[in-house]
């Protein structure tokens, strides 16, 4: 990632408990609500917070120069979360809620400039371990944040200076940090062995996980601009990058919005009339599909192989509410198609989201044709594979009628919840203290209450009054 001289509504709306995607969890990180996560987009300015908000991002990371009050109050006024350097004026706020992360520094596996047009190697993974004992001594109630660079992916990079080909490090750095993420920008990079070679995002989540054993969650950065280059990825590729990433095992991403070609500009991903859009729409669905995400996978539900040997085709296998998800991508620039098993599938078709299609099943599994990195999504009904399923535990919520609060008597903690009307569109609550929940915002009617304590799922219908 270069350097340079929201809680947004979703599909579900109680955030409960924090950090999502690992055991250990942070009083004031990041929720760790099945519904949320993390897109994010790199040292912008907090007067945009509001506009990337719009196209569903929901964490900044980075301020320039800061944080400062001005920042954290703009940030604030927008409801933006950000992850942030742990200076004097971050460790004001330690009980500001919009601060959600402390950033160690950038990629530290680099090559770092000398100040006289040189470099000096690398940073000793040592010294990341001291800053991040440091940050946590300071605040042990958020996750510190740790981006690495393209060496992480591409493994010879020289960029690293006398560290190249030092890959034995990287476990020592993930040391340093809660979060741990890269970056590595395919289209835009000035390597022919790396040029349009969109799976180096994927190898990169790959290495990731592996080197931190899968103890911590990965995110990765996509690019969106031409950065410092005459070209610039299609909404396609950045849309084959994403799902790569979260196919691999990303737990979270976000954006590089900087460009200084044809003429620097720090916000260029946000002034792109073609490529912000694109990126919204991309968003919208992963928040529409972050409980399925964010559910366990199902590795050996479904098999896929290609008719082409030089494009394989890489799955993510998730369950989720009586409904099997199957992610898809080609891996390579060619075409290919694709012949999915599925393990006890009784359906006779497969749902191919946001393509407005069905796939006949036959035999037991369906076929679909890639084209180059193409992404598919499928869904459909639940799989009699011999796992029991968990019953859906009938509650008596009370007062019901409701005006202001509601009850829900469940011995443990409540981890999730959603107020839904009987066209099944999601309606805002306002908060959940305990096991009350606020629904003094919502309109008189019938609705659906439901959500998990414990990971027992709950529902009853309730009826809203004035």
């Amino acid at each position: 990632m270069k350097k340079v001289a929201v809680i947004i509504p979703v599909l579900l709306i109680c955030m409960v408990s924090p950090v999502q995607g690992q055991d250990e969890t942070w009083e004031n990180g990041l929720p760790d609500d099945p519904g949320f996560f993390p897109i994010a987009v790199w040292l912008q300015d907090p007067a945009d917070a509001s506009a990337y908000r719009q196209g569903d991002v929901n964490l900044y990371i980075g301020l320039w120069q800061g944080p400062t009050e001005d920042q954290l109050s703009a940030l604030r006024t927008a409801g933006m979360p950000v992850m942030c350097s742990q200076n004097t004026t971050g460790l004001d706020h330690l009980e500001d809620s919009i601060i959600v992360g402390w950033t160690q520094q950038d990629e530290p596996d680099n090559a770092q400039p000398d100040g006289s047009g040189g470099y000096d190697p690398c940073i000793d993974p040592e010294v990341i371990q001291g800053l991040y004992d440091d940050l946590k001594a300071n605040d042990p109630t958020r996750p510190v944040y740790l981006n690495l660079g393209q060496g992480v992916s591409n493994t010879d990079w020289v960029g690293r200076g006398t560290c190249t080909g030092d890959t034995w490090m990287y476990p020592y750095y993930i040391e340093g940090c809660d979060i741990v993420s890269f970056d590595i920008y395919p289209v835009t990079s000035k390597y022919d062995h790396i040029k349009n070679n969109l799976w180096y995002v994927a190898r990169g989540i790959d290495n990731l996980r592996e080197w931190s054993e899968d103890s911590k969650p990965v995110w990765c950065w996509i690019e969106t601009t031409h950065i410092s280059s005459q070209s610039k990825p299609t909404p396609a590729q950045v849309k084959s990058e994403v799902w790569m990433a979260l196919i691999h095992g990303a737990k979270g991403f976000g954006y590089f919005c900087h460009e200084w070609v044809p003429e620097f500009n720090a916000n260029a991903l946000l002034d792109d009339p073609v490529m912000f859009p694109a990126v919204t729409a991309i968003n919208s669905r992963i928040h529409e599909l972050a409980p399925v995400l964010n559910s366990p996978d199902k590795k050996d539900w479904v098999s896929v192989t290609s008719d082409n040997p030089d494009v394989p085709i890489d799955i993510l296998v998730k369950h989720f509410r009586d409904t099997l998800y199957v992610f898809a991508v080609a891996m390579r620039d060619g075409a290919a198609t694709g012949s999915f098993s599925v393990e006890g599938i009784q359906e006779d078709e497969v749902t191919v989201i946001g393509e407005d299609r069905d796939i006949e099943v036959t035999g037991g599994g369906f076929e679909d044709t890639f084209s180059g990195y193409e992404v598919h999504l499928y869904k459909m009904k639940y799989l009699d594979t011999g796992i029991e399923r968990e019953p859906v535990r009938p509650v008596k919520i009370y007062p019901n009628p409701g005006s202001r609060y509601v009850t829900i008597p469940v011995e443990n903690p409540i981890q999730h919840c959603a107020l839904t009307n009987l066209c099944g569109q999601v309606i805002p609550i306002r908060g959940i203290a305990g096991n009350r929940i606020d629904i003094s915002n919502c309109n008189p009617g019938m609705y659906v209450l439901h959500g998990w304590a414990a990971n027992v799922p709950f529902q009853q219908k309730i009826v809203i009054e004035n």
